[in-house]
């Protein structure tokens, strides 16, 4: 009777890990980030950093960039100059968010997270912010966009800063 009760306890938590491995599922994240100039009338007077504080950024592995005629569509114009394109791979469990994905750019002075939300739709939540000041130690102006953006697979998603902005693509990552 032992034996039984102890086969049944493994099989249950094989088979338990098993579901909870099935959950989980990987995305492939893209993301340029490029600067704007078309004119704007609102006045920003953040000067102190508002991004939400994160313990734990992802361990993101790299993904696959498919937006590079994008890309360079957006270097030759003369409204925007993007300065990072990255992707990554990133899991989510279902009726999760994922960790964030650390967005940093030393030159642009850009800091910021990506996170992904899986549910019955995709989630994007962003919370970015750049300093466009010329010195580190000069208390400057900081342009922040936050935003929680539904996303369809595949699809480019613009997400806007009178500013700067981003462009964020979702694909279902291959299964292993």
């Amino acid at each position: 009777m032992s034996y039984l009760l102890k086969l049944a306890f493994f099989l249950s938590l094989f088979f338990m890990q098993a579901v909870a491995q099935a959950d989980v599922k990987d995305f492939n994240v893209e993301v340029i980030v490029f600067k704007q100039s078309a004119p704007s009338s609102e006045v920003f007077e953040q000067t102190e950093s508002e991004i939400e504080a994160v313990n734990h950024f992802s361990r993101a592995v790299s993904g696959k960039k498919t937006m590079h005629a994008l890309y360079k569509r957006l270097q030759k114009s003369n409204e925007y100059s993007p300065f990072y394109y990255k992707a990554w791979q990133v899991s989510a469990r279902s009726g999760r968010v994922s960790l964030p994905i650390e967005i940093y750019d030393a030159e642009q002075k850009m800091t910021g997270w990506i996170k992904i939300q899986r549910g019955e739709l995709i989630h994007i939540h962003a919370d970015i912010e750049i300093s466009p000041s010329e010195s580190l130690d000069e208390d400057g102006i900081i342009y922040h966009l936050k935003e929680k953006r539904r996303v369809l697979y595949r699809e480019l998603h613009y997400l806007d800063h009178p500013k700067f902005g981003l462009i964020v693509r979702v694909l279902p990552h291959p299964s292993k």
